[in-house]
């Protein structure tokens, strides 16, 4: 121990010696001619620390909001708040609020006491614990003072020279949003007062803070009781009054700056408070020997400055050279120098940061040989990006599974931007792989179809999670890549299964009019023209009953093809079952389209094909009805009905043609959108 000790001595005896030393005699020697010395520079400098100082305070009272706001949603908290209002609360329940209150003050600094009150003025729980269960006798300005100026008091009680408080109030609900109680923090003023000492201006700046009951809180002048009390007062108050809620009922936002009298004033609103900060600069005395006191200060600075530079120097001059040995091995052991050692004589602390540095090494290669060892017998691919250099990194497994030989390499240029996944899901995995990246995600979960070493897609699960340091910034990004193939093609083979028919591969009933209503809805919103068709073949039992139920299935494998044909890109079709099939047309122009379209398909049936099964050309008839969205029907029970109607007619008229729903049988209809009910543009 008496070795670890020696540096720290020579390291505070350096600094005593070279530093602290001439600074504090220089210090000594000029401050009082220092702090005279005003340049009418400062005075833009003393708006800018107006404007700190308050922001200073607002910091100072945001984390005491932040820990009352914790605090108060806590969920045992509330749980407890609620349950005691009820006359149900636990001995374990008060137990756990009591410590929680205990640890929330002995964390926040200046924090005197804290308790929680019921809305009836009872203390629930507290620091003090004797004060449980009895009545508070600022009741009502605890529960005022929750409901105004972010929960923040004013001085409370006012201040008489010795130290002051204020109050953090906030109302706490239970878990069914019931006001039931508040809950109080009394925090010391000590530490907000030393703001106004910050970069002071000696005796030309006066600086003070006010509430927004105009009442004192601080100055860096005499101490008295209240504002009325502080030196020119009637200057302060007349000069920045839009700065003080008090005088001028809403405080301006910024810093409200006046010159008057030989005099700047300064006023700056802190939001979180409804407080304000208040300064005045007289610059005719500061400005009488500036230029003697600025030569003086300049002298001051270049004394410290000569004797800083002489303490970096020697301080660089005795520490330098051992700490380049430490970074010079460590940047071997980097490289992948696993035999280099870091050795010292000294017995002191090098001496055992050698010893624990080789150590520590020793200890970081086993634990890589067991890492590689275990990764290697692992089918799945392991990836690590390291967020600080933004390098990768990858198992050498990956090789064997994809095309993409992968190398440790920047992020930019690895593997995961290189890696070939599939058009279709390209867009998906850049996103999920950017937002892990960035601080959108601290994780990926994800499913892609990713070229694998035989040149097809397979289908990989990417895991990965997010890893933070000690200060809790991102590290790394350590994650797997899982081959998912057979298990995602069995699962997509069996959704197919369900959602298609098996003979035709067109969407079988449920599926179609599931897809029916989907488009429907969609339609609805963007006013397009979409049309249903309605196909039942025409005499279609005598295929069956002539050449047999092969021949019918490449019967009705042929009316599917067609269907898939016409309705390519621009819509969808399905079998309801026998001999009956649907399509559905999207985005047409015209309503003619919709006739042409049928008239395709019959005229493609009409001309037929040539059956493996009987070898003999078959030529197909059907009746098709059309029934259009919105016009015919406002639902897909509604406009299958329509269809199915309108291809009735054709079926009592001669077969092998279309109407439409309402309409007259029509083979060449161009009709366009101006010749249509106009209750169908509606």
């Amino acid at each position: 121990m008496i070795g670890l000790m020696k540096i720290r001595f020579k390291l505070a005896g350096i600094m005593l010696i070279i530093l602290i030393i001439p600074i504090i005699a220089v210090y000594a020697v000029y401050s009082s001619k220092c702090s005279k010395v005003v340049t009418d520079g400062q005075i833009s400098s003393l708006e800018i620390i107006n404007g700190n100082r308050a922001a200073y305070l607002n910091e100072f009272l945001e984390k005491y909001i932040v820990v009352q706001k914790n605090f108060v949603t806590d969920k045992e908290v509330k749980s407890f708040v609620g349950n005691i209002s009820n006359n149900m609360a636990e001995p374990d329940e008060l137990k756990y609020v009591n410590d929680l209150i205990c640890d929330t003050v002995k964390r926040t600094e200046n924090a005197k006491d804290m308790f929680i009150v019921s809305d009836k003025g009872i203390v629930l729980a507290a620091y003090d614990t004797l004060k449980v269960g009895t009545y508070d006798d600022n009741f009502m300005d605890f529960l005022t003072y929750s409901t105004a100026n972010n929960g923040i008091s004013c001085i409370y009680p006012p201040s008489s020279g010795d130290s002051c408080y204020f109050y953090i109030c906030r109302r706490v609900y239970s878990p069914t949003n019931e006001k039931v109680g508040v809950s109080v923090i009394k925090v010391s003023l000590e530490d907000a007062a030393k703001i106004l000492e910050i970069t002071g201006f000696g005796n030309f700046a006066y600086s003070l803070i006010v509430d927004n009951q105009g009442q004192y809180i601080a100055s860096n002048v005499s101490t008295p009781k209240m504002l009325s009390d502080v030196f020119e007062y009637r200057d302060f108050t007349e000069n920045v009054s839009e700065a003080i809620p008090f005088y001028s009922g809403t405080a301006s936002n910024g810093t409200v700056k006046k010159e008057s009298g030989g005099s700047f004033f300064f006023g700056t609103p802190v939001p979180n408070g409804s407080w304000s900060v208040v300064s005045k600069l007289e610059v005719s005395a500061a400005r009488s020997d500036a230029s003697s006191m600025m030569s003086e200060a300049g002298a001051v600075v270049v004394i410290s400055l000569i004797f800083a530079a002489a303490a970096v120097i020697f301080v660089c001059y005795v520490f330098t050279k051992p700490i380049d040995r430490i970074v010079d091995v460590i940047s071997k052991k980097n490289k992948g120098d696993a035999n280099v050692r870091l050795e010292f004589e000294s017995n002191d602390e090098f001496g055992q940061i050698s010893t624990e540095f080789n150590a520590m090494f020793d200890s970081i290669f086993e634990s890589e040989q067991r890492y590689r060892t275990v990764v290697s017998m692992m089918d799945n691919v392991v990836f690590e990006i390291n967020l600080k250099t933004f390098k990768v990194y990858v198992s050498d497994n990956f090789n064997k599974k994809f095309s993409y030989r992968a190398k440790d390499d920047s992020f930019n240029e690895s593997f995961l931007y290189k890696m070939k996944v599939h058009k279709d899901d390209m867009k998906r995995y850049m996103d999920d792989l950017n937002a892990i990246v960035s601080s959108q995600g601290d994780k990926w979960e994800g499913e892609y179809r990713m070229k694998n070493f035989y040149g097809d897609f397979s289908w990989i699960s990417v895991k990965g999670r997010k890893y933070f340091d000690r200060s809790g910034a991102p590290s790394k990004i350590i994650g797997l890549l899982v081959d998912i193939d057979k298990e995602k093609k069995s699962a997509i083979t069996l959704i197919q299964k369900a959602s298609f028919d098996a003979l035709t591969q067109l969407y079988n009933r449920p599926t179609f009019l599931r897809t029916l209503d989907e488009e429907m809805n969609s339609s609805n919103a963007r006013r397009s023209l979409d049309a249903l068709m309605f196909i039942d073949l025409d005499d279609f039992k005598h295929f069956n009953d002539e050449y047999g139920h092969k021949c019918g299935d490449e019967v009705l494998k042929f009316v599917a093809d067609t269907i898939k044909e016409v309705t390519y890109e621009r819509g969808f079709g399905g079998r309801l079952g026998g001999d009956e099939f649907v399509m559905c047309l999207t985005n047409l122009t015209l309503i003619g389209d919709a006739g042409k379209a049928a008239a395709e398909v019959i005229s493609i049936l009409n001309e037929g094909f040539i059956s493996e099964s009987t070898e003999l050309h078959l030529n197909i008839h059907c009746s098709i009805g059309i029934a259009f969205f919105r016009e015919n029907g406002s639902d897909s029970t509604e406009l299958l009905e329509a269809a199915d109607s309108a291809m009735y007619k054709i079926k009592k008229s001669g077969k092998s043609n279309f109407a439409y729903a309402g309409g007259e049988t029509k083979i060449d209809a161009v009709e366009t959108m101006d010749t249509f009910d106009s209750t169908f543009l509606r």
